[in-house]
């Protein structure tokens, strides 16, 4: 566009220096023809502005980390004339989607249109915006171009994976033993909550097997607890040093670790506190699947923004703790001073759990600090897991 304007530019004073300094038909007309394609192909390009006409249309708002989603596009133009320069530009032309997103320059006949069609897999949890970005329309003098106004961006929101563990009993003392080492000290046997269909890893001794027999599927009773012991489950939101696509692939293993680790324990009766930091220190409590589907659906959008060092967070946590409770914490950014304080978490009768997602398969960096404290964490007590962004979590954590 820049040289069209200079070529334009250069004619026109060539065009104005030819007429006032020779007479005749050919030097006026040569300006006159000039001034007029200028004005015709201005007048043109805000008409196709005014008249073009597009539908995006999207099957899903809402999938899980894995789905497809379908978004159809829809350039159209009603008129006789064709619309000669026309460019679009696509949202998701990265690979956050399994999709070949990208720019387009294209003419529309009269009375036709043009559609496109895609068929993104969502790698990554999260909310996106899809479709068209931006539409430019442009003189056929290559002078001007305007961008037309998209009246409504269309996003979708990716909730992340879930993944049912078996065996994660990472705990041998407070609130984990105390639950799973006698059912009588964790639930009322006698007071029944709800009653669901069962799931892989329920016990057989919850099976309520008359209503199963009743309705021709496994159907498994939840007591009433009647022991207030939880687990803390802490999530690192500090964004990482690496470039995009290494931390999300990271934010998203690590959000994905949390829900696994929510959704065992909710399902073994135990309450769970979910704590994150967010100018102070924020706890949502769940007991039941209801309060499990709202942090789960919060936890499919939340930001890794925060600037406060995880190893603050925790040491303000455990020292204001009046019981010992278990904590897990999840985290991409594994040093010295975060250690320091889990050492410090755990002599003082709290048992932590370090759930640890690594870069080291993603860049080429050396990770000795790293390796030598998960070396070290097992001979304090703590239980320690890495986790690679391309592991599956149930073979990781006790799937």
């Amino acid at each position: 566009m820049r040289k069209s304007r200079i070529t334009f530019i250069f004619l026109l004073i060539l065009a104005f220096i030819f007429r006032y300094n020779f007479s005749g038909f050919i030097p006026a007309f040569f300006l006159n023809t000039l001034i007029s394609l200028l004005i015709f192909s201005i007048g043109y390009t805000i008409y196709v502005y005014i008249r073009f006409k597009f539908v995006q249309d999207i099957d899903r708002r809402v999938i899980t980390k894995g789905e497809s989603v379908k978004l159809i596009i829809k350039l159209c133009n009603e008129d006789f004339m064709i619309y000669p320069y026309v460019y679009v530009s696509f949202f998701g032309s990265h690979s956050y989607f399994n999709s070949e997103s990208y720019s387009q320059s294209l003419a529309i006949t009269p009375f036709s249109k043009k559609e496109f069609v895609f068929d993104m897999q969502c790698r990554y949890r999260g909310e996106y915006e899809v479709g068209i970005s931006d539409i430019y329309i442009e003189d056929f003098l290559g002078l001007i171009r305007l961008k037309y106004r998209i009246p409504e961006t269309k996003k979708i929101i990716v909730y992340p994976k879930i993944e049912h563990l078996v065996n994660f009993d990472v705990f041998s003392a407070n609130s984990y033993e105390s639950q799973n080492s006698s059912q009588g000290n964790v639930e009322d046997v006698n007071s029944i909550r709800d009653i669901r269909k069962y799931q892989y890893g329920d016990s057989f001794r919850k099976i309520h097997w008359k209503l199963s027999a009743r309705n021709n599927t496994l159907m498994v009773k939840n007591y009433q607890c009647i022991s207030d012991a939880n687990v803390n489950i802490l999530i690192d939101l500090r964004r990482n040093s690496y470039n995009k696509d290494v931390t999300i692939a990271l934010e998203d293993k690590l959000i994905e670790a949390a829900v696994a680790v929510l959704n065992y324990y909710l399902h073994k009766g135990i309450s769970v506190n979910y704590m994150y930091f967010d100018d102070k220190i924020q706890i949502l409590k769940a007991s039941d699947r209801h309060e499990f589907e709202y942090i789960y659906k919060m936890l499919s959008t939340v930001k890794f923004n925060q600037n406060v060092p995880l190893a603050d967070i925790v040491s303000l946590h455990y020292e204001n703790s009046n019981n010992p409770n278990d904590i897990v914490i999840l985290t991409s950014i594994l040093d010295v001073d975060l250690y320091n304080v889990i050492y410090k978490a755990q002599m003082s009768k709290h048992s932590i759990c370090l759930l640890y997602v690594s870069p080291k398969t993603l860049v080429k960096e050396k990770f000795d600090v790293v390796d030598d404290i998960l070396d070290i964490l097992p001979e304090i007590g703590v239980r320690a897991y890495t986790i690679n962004p391309d592991d599956d979590i149930k073979l990781v954590l006790g799937g």
